[in-house]
């Protein structure tokens, strides 16, 4: 497959993820115009409705031509021109938004396929997950949820499609049981007939005990109101994917005579199982803490400490308490009621043949391995794992949102970790992410949030705290971290640093996601500088003009997400403004310097001729080239922008091949 083919594709599956993103906003605009034109048929026109109108129509021409639906872009064209006529024609008119309005609805309604751009852009992908619903915006924002983690779905409103599903069937399913028109049994079956071969999630209205039990029996591997959050819900399913995927279960044993031992590797056999036998219960502890579990097996008698003595040594450890565990011995009910009673969850025994432990154990294993998966805690570091710091922080956001306060999110990296992993190993990274874990959990209060959010970092939820004040007591942290000595491979000792990137709620977003772009982009600069804190306010003072290849200045969102999507696909740097006049501030003022400036017209606060006649007395236009990506394509406006030091015009909607070729040729001139 060549480059463009791979582009095409990607770009294709892409664009509907976008399109389901941005579909309301769009049916929002068609609906502005709608009524613009019911007032003009009812000879109720103002100036207000009329402008506001002629910006719908505007934006939908630019926007749904970008996504494919061409006909609807030439609809939507014909609407705002008729909108500027003195004289508007209501019949004309309303013809036009009719037929911009089934353009969209006629593609999006098939229910073979929510995915329009999929058709219009002649995309074969097939999807290894789908979503059974009607509710469009359901299937909207679990879609776009699941592909920024590489998952593509594809849905159906049909249930329970069984046939259809039959010539391939997905690793897994969704079903919307909200809404529905299928019996309680209809949903049972649909639900038993698909969890043979695929993972069925079931998200309900009736969270009963009656409907979850009827779901549980016909196999879903889970079942979740209507109202979770979409990335609590992908979260789960690639959680129980990666269990199903899982290479091998791993069993430590202690306390266990040699036949014994031997009995259990013969039962959990080499590569899908690993038994780590130990005689030292220090040992034991070790290789719990360092690369966890999924269950212990332990014998009853031991000359350290009992089988039970164990039990309650993990029952009451606060990370691994709710590890399965097996106790082998003879079979003396005193004995079993002492192993239970400690916290055993299953008494065998020792008399059992390799078959029948395997049966027995196999049970608490599965439990185990889920367990471990969805674990708040992660294994290295005892700090919160991913999915239980998200759903912290955005418990943190809530609060803060009733009650007036800010809530700061840093994201923490120690420095030069690929080196120290490639010089020294991962357990020597390990050793300091460890540390680190430690000395964060011990820097903040408990209404605070301190998680693993990746291989190499933490992330940080701080009550109350803007993003200044975050960043001076990481600083503080920062200092006292690298005053610490480390153990290194060669038995030498080593001081190490961290970076991090800090932003607030609510100045820098609303989301969580949105506080993670936002803190990226201060991690990157202090990342580059290294053994510093970086808050999302401070980074133009601390370092110099970032220079990015490609800068966005575009207040569609719908459009702006076309754009950094192909320009993603080129590795280009980007940054993208919304408003004209904060753009040419931040670009006059040096913050950002772009070798390419992609420049809309129709902008609020300053217009895109205002922006390019500030960038020109700049003098900015020497080294940065303007291209004009706008609807606005009169000869005169074309002529006003190349005249006031705009490169090229590029009509909205827009080729993206085109877009990226003009990108290509303009970067391979430009200099910054």
């Amino acid at each position: 497959m060549t480059v463009a083919q791979w582009e095409d594709e990607d770009f294709g599956s892409a664009l509907s993820v976008l399109w389901q993103r941005h579909r309301q906003s769009n049916l929002d605009r068609i609906s502005v115009l709608e009524m613009t034109t019911a007032n003009v048929l009812r000879a109720r026109v103002d100036e207000a409705g009329i402008a506001e109108g002629v910006q719908a129509a505007h934006k939908l021409a630019g926007s749904l031509g970008t996504f494919g639906f061409d006909a609807g872009s030439r609809a939507a064209l014909k609407a705002e021109s008729l909108l500027r006529e003195p004289d508007i024609d209501g019949r004309l008119l309303a013809e036009a938004v009719s037929a911009l309005r089934s353009s969209v609805e006629v593609v999006t309604s098939n229910a073979e396929s929510a995915d329009p751009m999929v058709m219009s852009h002649g995309s074969n992908v097939r999807s290894a997950y789908r979503i059974i619903s009607s509710d469009q915006d359901l299937i909207s924002r679990i879609t776009v949820e699941a592909a920024a983690i590489g998952m593509a779905f594809t849905s159906t409103s049909q249930v329970p499609m069984i046939d259809h599903l039959n010539t391939g069937r997905p690793a897994a399913i969704i079903i919307d049981d909200g809404g529905r028109s299928w019996t309680d049994q209809e949903a049972f079956d649909c639900v038993a007939d698909l969890s043979h071969e695929s993972q069925v999630i079931v998200l309900a209205d009736r969270d009963t005990v009656d409907a979850r039990i009827g779901f549980a029996r016909s196999g879903a591997a889970g079942v979740f109101p209507r109202s979770q959050a979409p990335r609590h819900i992908v979260s789960f399913l690639t959680e129980i994917l990666e269990l199903r995927q899982t290479n091998h279960s791993t069993v430590l044993a202690f306390n266990l005579q040699a036949s014994l031992a031997e009995k259990l590797h013969e039962a959990l056999p080499e590569p899908a199982f690993l038994v780590d036998t130990h005689e030292e219960l220090t040992s034991l502890w070790e290789a719990l803490d360092e690369k966890g579990a999924d269950l212990v097996v332990v014998g009853f008698n031991g000359s350290q400490s009992s089988g039970p003595d164990l039990c309650r040594l993990v029952r009451g450890h606060p990370r691994w308490h709710r590890l399965p565990i097996v106790v082998v011995g003879d079979r003396k009910h005193s004995h079993l009621e002492e192993a239970v009673l400690a916290g055993a969850d299953d008494y065998l025994s020792q008399r059992l043949t390799p078959l029948e432990y395997r049966l027995r154990l196999g049970r608490h294993l599965q439990r185990g391995r889920l367990i471990h998966s969805l674990s708040d805690s992660d294994p290295l570091t005892g700090a919160e794992n991913r999915m239980a710091t998200e759903r912290s922080v955005d418990r943190l956001m809530r609060l803060a949102a009733r009650q007036g306060n800010d809530v700061a999110f840093a994201l923490v990296t120690v420095d030069e970790a690929d080196h120290i992993r490639e010089t020294q190993g991962n357990a020597a990274l390990n050793a300091v992410l460890r540390r680190l874990g430690a000395r964060l959990m011990a820097s903040f209060r408990g209404e605070d949030t301190v998680g693993r959010w990746n291989q190499d970092g933490f992330a940080l939820g701080i009550y109350g705290a803007s993003a200044e004040i975050a960043r001076q007591r990481i600083s503080e942290v920062l200092r006292e971290f690298g005053t610490e000595q480390h153990a290194t491979t060669s038995g030498k000792l080593a001081g190490y640093t961290f970076s991090a990137g800090v932003a607030s709620f609510p100045v820098d977003g609303s989301t969580l996601q949105s506080l993670e772009r936002v803190s990226e982009i201060a991690l990157g600069r202090a990342n580059t500088a290294r053994n510093c804190v970086v808050s999302s306010h401070d980074r133009a003072a601390v370092y110099p003009p970032s220079v990015v290849d490609v800068v966005l200045i575009e207040d569609d969102d719908s459009v702006a997400d076309v754009v950094q999507h192909a320009v993603n696909l080129r590795r280009y740097d980007f940054v993208r403004f919304s408003d004209g006049a904060e753009a040419a501030k931040q670009l006059a003022g040096g913050t950002v310097k772009g070798r390419v400036v992609l420049l809309d017209v129709g902008l609020p606060s300053l217009d895109g001729f205002g922006v390019l006649q500030i960038l020109r007395s700049n003098g900015l236009l020497e080294n940065t080239r303007v291209i004009m990506l706008t609807a606005r394509s009169s000869e005169a406006e074309i002529l006003r922008a190349l005249g006031l030091g705009a490169t090229e015009h590029i009509t909205k909607p827009f080729s993206i091949p085109v877009l990226l070729g003009r990108l290509d040729q303009t970067l391979a001139r430009a200099v910054a």
